[in-house]
């Protein structure tokens, strides 16, 4: 099958959609189909997207509003880009959303939102497409409220397994914290959750690039408030980054939980083996959020009290063996389009 991808710029290491794409191409490549990626660099380059489509038996379109623009509109151009794929067998897969539709959004974003979600709602109307996919609770809600039948599509760790030297027995509980650290976290519930785990002192591990933000300096006061240690490795190659995973006791993603599945860190940290800390901000009804199977038992939500005594009880099994996510995603995606 010959398989085109159309997504934003190209920005390795520096993109999550990008490295999504190069280990699912290199995946769908391996089993034999043939893949062709094609970049939207602005609004302009959907109006004049000419490409020579007769030989392509799919299109995916990996759709992210403020991918393709930086105010997260691309206006009448998106849909002479819907007209010209609506006879083709398309599907497209939302790694996020329209802004502004949660309970305190501000009056900004529900303006901007309700302009992206106007746009959204067209394309998909005149692509027709063959399915669409969601990444996270959060995504698939909102759509389903407007009528569109969304299936759930993992989105894979972007940190392929490499095996750790063997080592002698860690002197510190190290907790992971890999990906963007979020401002709205709440760190001081999260120090009170750690300490009920070990007698060992505790290590606070920042892995990878981290951007300058309000997140990284609340980790940074709550460790020095609870004298937690706490340490940065600033930017690793992927192999270095799987080794610090392995090397760590637990791992925290402030990512709200009904959107923790566009999170490629947390799901390297899964796959990785490790439990993983979570939070849920309430943005997304109760009964619209779920988490994939093969997971359920290692996410562990600290507004949750029932959750201590479990997690207490899981880090003293043996660690999960690495999940390959990527082929996973790559075997249900063809299962779902062929």
């Amino acid at each position: 099958m010959k398989i085109l991808f159309i997504t934003s710029p190209a920005k390795p290491r520096k993109c999550g959609i990008t490295d999504y794409l190069d280990l699912l191409s290199k995946e769908l490549e391996k089993k034999g189909h043939q893949i062709l990626i094609q970049t939207i660099n602005s609004p302009e380059d959907f109006g004049t997207f000419a490409m020579d489509l007769s030989a392509i038996d799919l299109c995916s379109i990996q759709f992210s509003p403020y991918g393709f623009s930086s105010n997260g509109i691309s206006g009448p151009y998106l849909n002479s880009f819907a007209n010209a794929l609506s006879r083709k067998k398309t599907h497209v897969v939302f790694h996020e959303i329209w802004i502004g539709a949660y309970p305190k959004a501000r009056i900004k974003e529900k303006v901007i939102g309700w302009r992206q979600k106007r746009e959204i709602l067209k394309f998909i109307k005149l692509l027709n497409p063959s399915l669409v996919f969601g990444t996270n609770s959060a995504t698939i809600d909102r759509l389903k409220r407007e009528g569109i039948h969304a299936e759930y599509l993992y989105l894979f760790g972007n940190i392929p397994y490499f095996p750790k030297p063997s080592s002698s027995r860690k002197a510190h509980f190290r907790v992971a914290f890999f990906g963007t650290a979020y401002e709205n976290f709440p760190y001081e519930l999260l120090a009170t959750w750690l300490k009920h785990f070990t007698k060992q002192k505790i290590e606070l591990r920042v892995i990878g690039r981290q951007r300058g933000s309000m997140g990284l300096e609340k980790i940074r006061s709550m460790a020095q408030r609870h004298k937690f240690a706490i340490s940065m490795t600033n930017e690793l190659p992927p192999e270095k980054i799987s080794c610090e995973l392995q090397s760590c006791s637990i791992g925290v993603s402030s990512t709200p939980y009904d959107v923790i599945g566009k999170s490629g860190a947390t799901a390297a940290m899964l796959e990785h083996g490790l439990p993983v800390l979570a939070y849920d901000d309430g943005d997304t009804p109760k009964e619209s959020l779920f988490v994939p199977k093969k997971f359920k038992d290692q996410i562990f939500m600290i507004n949750k009290d029932s959750s201590v005594e479990k997690l207490l009880k899981y880090i003293e099994k043996p660690r999960k063996h690495f999940f390959d996510g990527v082929a996973y995603t790559a075997n249900k995606m063809l299962e779902l389009v062929i």
